[in-house]
């Protein structure tokens, strides 16, 4: 049987036609794959270009404001102008500019001469091992080839960043920086990566703009050793210049720092303590706080825990983050212990409450209003978006306490911002959203913590560990230590009495080329020719306990002045006046004379209630010879005795300039300002010797600062000149070896004190209610064997006790014009705390009996606010205690967009400008 044929020849043909297409889709596919491979290593080495130029960028940024920052400049105004002399040099001379090390261990050939110098030499030190240089680099596969930008631009060498396995450079950056153009720099930075399947550099570029500028973060630099009390809140960083060794030992603390949260309770107070004890022993950085995520800090922290306050027998864990941030400070302790129902806040009274979120509610803390306002009312811009709200006081907010925040001329409600109230600002209640702390900012020390620590104290053993002077919660920036000992001019610039000469003599200028009328001219137009000023006789300073000196004040009130010159010797009391434009305060600069704050000092007798000469010129007797006329030749001691003070001034009228003197408050200047407003700048010029009792400036009330005038913002007459406005904006204050007294110790409720921008003086107190925003400033440094620390060539008393004391502080914290109200009693039973009895005094100075008075006993008119030594037994003549009045609000912050006066030698900085940084080649 014969099979049938089968034709399969079919399938060899499908076969092969399968073989062809799915040989086609491999060959495709491999294609494809190497495509993507080589597009995937491109974009590898464009990433990697980018992140050289990223890495260039932050370099170039480092290396700019390390640079800039060696150059310490004197001048306040920085132009476009003044940063072209810089960067190219050489650097002015006048005013100076001082040029600091290299930082590190970086070595220079030379001092640079200009910012530009400076940065080339930083390039220059690069390790020439990670540098591509030439045409045949050994140390990378291909030279690169660097734009020439022009001879106006430092071109620097390529830098690696990283290298293959032959240790070859295979990415790096590239950094040119351009000339300044308005004070702005130019930085250029290319990234590069090699490719060495094309044999070639990968680059990309990009450019970023960076302003050279001097700011001022400090919120307050002293001279003297510093004291916050009670009360004081400082934003920004503080330094403090004061490192006397005078007495073999450092004399002193040089910073004394109060916790706000002691004496509102005796069981908090046991807390504090036992919260301090352990401050000192484990916390490791300073800030005041123990880190909850810390293996030392928070060990502290389990040890508080275990005690037992409420005497139950078991461990209550007082020491809780309340304010939700991973420490525990005082402030913590504080809300955990007033938080009586558990909800992590704790309500104020109805007063602050009242036109608050939470108006109504049950309040639970009420011990202190002052506190709790200083608490809830800081911190006013929390939204950070530059508007800032004013004061709410009895659920009305103060117009008078706002900026115009709107911009429309007019403040009103449009100018709250809700923000920050929802933020916790002035909410009554207090909580983690206030961000309490004592210093927001740094703390730079020159004195060193060793030589502190191991200062001999007044019970002849060694300090030991400083934070028993330090207290409170120190936030510092991120990044920033709290704390900074042996501070060195890089981060504290240097100040003494003639850093601000120049401003001062600028300013002076000003007045004299101004034309204005003199001050008796300017009284005259307003009060009639002939007019005489009431007197008032006050104690200095104005609102101690004791009396340091009397004067007799001539008071001029409600009166308007402009650029006045007010002469040495006025002394007098301005109340409720206006000045506007600068007002130059005069005194006599020769103040050497061995006797100077003896001259014309006055006391009270306490017989008779009079004031009388303590050291009576001759021919009259006195108790110490001031000088030789007050003594025969040929006397014992006659030769030891200075010459009689003789000044160039006319002090009588007689047209005669060259006159002996036997009382110095003619040719001094102590002044009180009540309730003023000051549209412009005040300043005086510089006597030589730091006379704190002669030279004196209190400013008290609601006395405040500003640069127009609030109700007639466009009337010439009541603003300043517009050729004075670029002096005034830079300092409100220029009084250099003044004493100054900003608020009083203990201030009445009417006290408001604000200012503005850079103050400047001898040694600055702020007490009460008073504000700042800018800038602390003093000049005097306290010497021993120097005036006044001498007495009749016999070195005497101690540096430490010139200090500038921010707040509420007691003579047992050094200030020795302090309260301590521990020690107060209520003297006649209506309620409140006294510090003492004050007699009444009709016009001329005399003390009034009961039987012989009829009027108010309470007319304040009648006293000057200060109690009398022996006023407190004597019950024949009308009196009046002296009222507590509590410690006030003081709050400091910095403003680091302020205009600075030339004399304050800071680093300059640098800022990226927002917005300039593009990609691309240029």
């Amino acid at each position: 049987m014969q099979r049938s044929r089968r034709r399969r020849g079919i399938v060899g043909v499908l076969a092969m036609m399968f073989l062809v297409m799915f040989a086609s889709l491999a060959t495709a596919m491999a294609v494809a794959t190497q495509g993507n491979m080589r597009s995937a290593s491109s974009h590898l080495h464009v990433v990697r270009s980018l992140g050289a130029v990223d890495s260039g960028m932050r370099l170039a940024e480092s290396r700019l404001r390390s640079a800039s920052s060696r150059f310490l400049v004197t001048r306040g105004l920085i132009d476009a102008a003044y940063v072209d002399t810089l960067w190219f040099g050489p650097v002015p001379s006048e005013p100076e500019v001082k040029v600091l090390d290299a930082p590190g261990d970086m070595v220079e050939t030379t001092t640079p001469g200009s910012i530009q110098a400076a940065i080339a030499n930083i390039h220059f030190a690069d390790n020439t091992t990670n540098t591509i240089q030439g045409s045949s680099p050994t140390n990378a596969p291909a030279p690169i080839v660097v734009l020439d930008r022009g001879e106006d631009w430092l071109v620097t060498l390529p830098i690696g960043i990283a290298r293959n396995d032959a240790g070859q450079i295979v990415t790096a950056t590239q950094v040119s920086y351009g000339p300044p153009d308005n004070g702005e720099f130019r930085v250029v930075v290319t990234g590069y990566d090699w490719d060495p399947v094309r044999a070639r550099w990968v680059e990309r570029t990009a450019e970023q703009r960076f302003r050279v500028t001097k700011r001022i973060e400090f919120a307050m630099i002293s001279t003297v050793a510093t004291q916050l009390g009670q009360g004081a809140s400082v934003k920004g960083p503080i330094g403090v210049l004061f490192d006397s060794n005078d007495l073999d030992t450092i004399d002193g603390p040089p910073l004394v720092a109060r916790s706000d949260f002691y004496g509102l309770n005796p069981v908090l107070d046991q807390k504090l303590d036992d919260f301090y004890a352990i401050i000192r022993e484990y916390d490791t950085n300073g800030d005041n706080r123990l880190s909850l995520s810390h293996a030392t800090e928070s060990a502290g922290v389990a040890l508080l825990n275990v005690n037992d306050y409420t005497g139950d027998g078991t461990q209550d864990n007082a020491f809780r983050d309340m304010t939700r941030n991973g420490y525990i400070d005082d402030f913590d302790i504080f809300l955990f212990h007033f938080d009586s129902n558990g909800d992590g806040r704790v309500v104020l009274s109805n007063a602050l409450t009242a036109g608050t979120p939470n108006e109504g509610q049950t309040p639970e803390f009420t011990v202190n209003d002052t506190l709790a306002e200083l608490i809830d009312g800081g911190f006013a811009d929390r939204n950070r978006n530059g508007w800032r709200n004013g004061r709410l006081i009895n659920g009305a907010w103060d117009w008078t306490t706002f900026p115009d925040n709107n911009g429309d001329g007019i403040i009103d409600s449009n100018d709250i911002d809700h923000g920050d109230i929802v933020l916790g600002y002035r909410d009554g209640v207090l909580d983690h959203r206030d961000r309490y702390a004592k210093v927001a900012g740094s703390i730079r020390l020159r004195a060193s913590k060793s030589a502190w620590e191991a200062a001999i104290g007044p019970d002849g053993n060694p300090v030991g560990n400083y934070q028993q002077f330090v207290e409170g919660p120190i936030r510092a920036p991120e990044g920033e230590p709290p704390i900074v000992f042996d501070a060195g001019e890089d981060i504290l610039p240097e100040i003494d009495a003639t850093s601000f000469q120049a401003a001062s003599t600028m300013m002076i200028a000003l007045v004299q080329a101004s034309g204005a009328p003199s001050f008796a001219q300017q009284v005259a137009a307003q009060r009639g020719a002939g007019w005489t000023p009431p007197i008032r006789e006050e104690a200095t300073p104005f609102g101690a306990t004791s009396a340091a000196d009397w004067y007799k004040r001539p008071v001029y009130e409600n009166m308007v002045f402009k650029n006045v010159k007010i002469p040495m010797g006025t002394n007098a009391l301005f109340i409720n006046c206006e000045f506007i434009g600068i007002t130059f305060i005069e005194t006599y600069p020769d103040n050497t004379h061995p006797s100077w704050t003896f001259y014309g000092e006055l006391e009270r007798n306490p017989s008779s209630g009079q004031l009388e000469l303590k050291y009576p010129p001759p021919p009259a007797e006195s108790n110490q010879a001031l000088d030789q006329s007050y003594s025969t030749p040929g006397a014992p001691g006659y030769d030891s005795l200075p010459p009689p003070l003789m000044v160039y001034a006319d002090l009588d009228g007689s047209g005669v300039s060259h006159q002996v003197c036997y009382d110095t408050k003619l040719v001094s200047n102590n002044l009180r300002f009540h309730n003023c407003l000051f549209v412009g700048s005040v300043v005086s010029n510089k006597p030589h010797d730091y006379t704190h009792i002669r030279n004196k400036i209190q400013f008290s009330g609601a006395t405040r600062f500003t640069q127009s005038h609030p109700d007639f913002p466009n009337d010439p007459g009541r603003n300043p000149d517009s050729e004075h406005l670029d002096a005034i904006s830079r300092s409100s204050m220029m009084l250099p070896h003044f004493s100054v007294d900003i608020g009083a110790i203990n201030p009445p409720p009417t006290q408001d004190v604000r200012l503005k921008g850079a103050i400047v003086a001898g040694v600055l107190d702020v007490r009460g209610n008073a504000s700042l925003r800018g800038v602390l400033l003093s000049t005097f440094r306290p010497k021993l064997g120097e005036p006044p620390l001498v007495l009749y060539g016999t070195p005497v008393g101690n540096p430490a006790n010139f200090n500038s004391s921010i707040g509420y502080l007691t003579i047992e914290d050094g200030d020795m014009e302090g309260i301590d109200p521990s020690k107060l009693e209520d003297l006649n039973g209506d309620g409140h705390l006294d510090i003492g009895w004050e007699w009444a005094r009709d016009a001329n100075g005399n003390l009034i009996l009961w039987t012989d008075f009829a009027g108010d006993p309470n007319d304040d008119a009648l006293y000057s606010g200060v109690p009398d030594p022996g006023a407190g037994v004597d019950t024949d003549h009308v009196r009046r205690p002296v009222r507590w009045n509590g410690m006030g609000i003081t709050r400091i912050e910095s403003d680091p967009e302020a205009p600075l006066p030339d004399g304050l030698a800071l680093p300059m900085s640098i800022r990226p400008v927002p917005g300039s940084y593009q990609e691309g080649r240029l």
